[in-house]
């Protein structure tokens, strides 16, 4: 295929590079969540990586291929959406939305059509990308009018791009985490994302029993109620408070190990 350079435009066939996809999780590979099918999605609420329910709720069936291999849903009810960040449209203008399937799909306030629809951005600007009804795979937004093949990425990267809106630490008995103890009741504990989140996370801490190993034993808890009380510019490392503890002694180290699944969510 041949490549034309000018001075206005640059390069004009961007498609045919790497990273032409503004949708994340566009092959609905990653689930971290663990949304099983069939589940009705809440608005707002979220099913695979970055995608959630529309304004009346959505639901969707699926069976989950093999790690990294792409899966195709079925949209049974309601509307799911992706809100793409502004920052990764950077260009404004026209881009096309292409996918598999039956459901019908919308950029932004535009109207739903079929696979091949386009819309026009705003640089910087997030933009909702909707689903209606029917089967949906192989999502992709791409610069320009011609839809192309999809972008297919390695799937650590697109767990990296997945986790800079959300991750969560599962219930593991290995996870320990570096901790200093404040007063006798709150507990103190660092962690460190996998990568720089979008913005401050908002944390959520399920239920289990959560450990405060201090020298010659350790005390629990089984609060849920959990509060980010720092993090570092670059919105990796963060400090976290969780109460419920007992006898714990004031500024010394400790630690903690939570027994329950960990939330960090910097979603749109």
């Amino acid at each position: 295929m041949p490549v034309i350079i000018d001075g206005t435009n640059g390069v004009s066939t961007p498609n045919t590079f790497a990273f032409k996809n503004r949708i994340i999780d566009g092959g609905f590979t990653i689930n971290q969540r663990g949304h099983t099918s069939g589940t009705s999605l809440s608005s707002g609420s979220y099913g695979h990586d970055r995608w959630k329910g529309g304004a009346s709720g959505g639901t969707y069936t699926f069976t989950q291929g093999s790690t990294g291999v792409n899966t195709t849903i079925t949209i049974t009810a309601g509307s799911i959406i992706q809100v793409i960040e502004g920052a990764n449209l950077p260009e404004g203008g026209t881009y096309v939305l292409s996918w598999t399937g039956t459901a019908q799909g919308k950029i932004g306030s535009g109207s739903f059509g079929a696979s091949g629809i386009t819309g026009t951005i705003t640089a910087g600007t997030n933009t909702n990308i909707e689903f209606n009804t029917g089967t949906c795979g192989n999502v992709q937004l791409e610069v320009g009018s011609t839809a192309t093949s999809f972008d297919y990425r390695p799937y650590g990267t697109e767990l990296q791009l997945c986790q800079r809106y959300y991750f969560r630490i599962s219930n593991d008995t290995f996870a320990y985490f570096a901790g200093k103890q404040q007063g006798t009741t709150q507990c103190y504990f660092t962690v460190q994302a996998p990568v720089s989140m979008r913005a401050t996370p908002t944390p959520t801490m399920g239920a289990g029993t959560k450990y405060a190993f201090t020298q010659g034993g350790f005390s629990s808890s089984t609060s849920t109620t959990v509060t980010l009380t720092s993090i570092s510019n670059n919105y990796i490392y963060m400090s976290l408070l969780l109460g419920g503890f007992s006898s714990l002694a004031d500024n010394y180290v400790a630690n903690f190990r939570p027994d329950a699944t960990l939330e960090l969510s910097s979603e749109l």
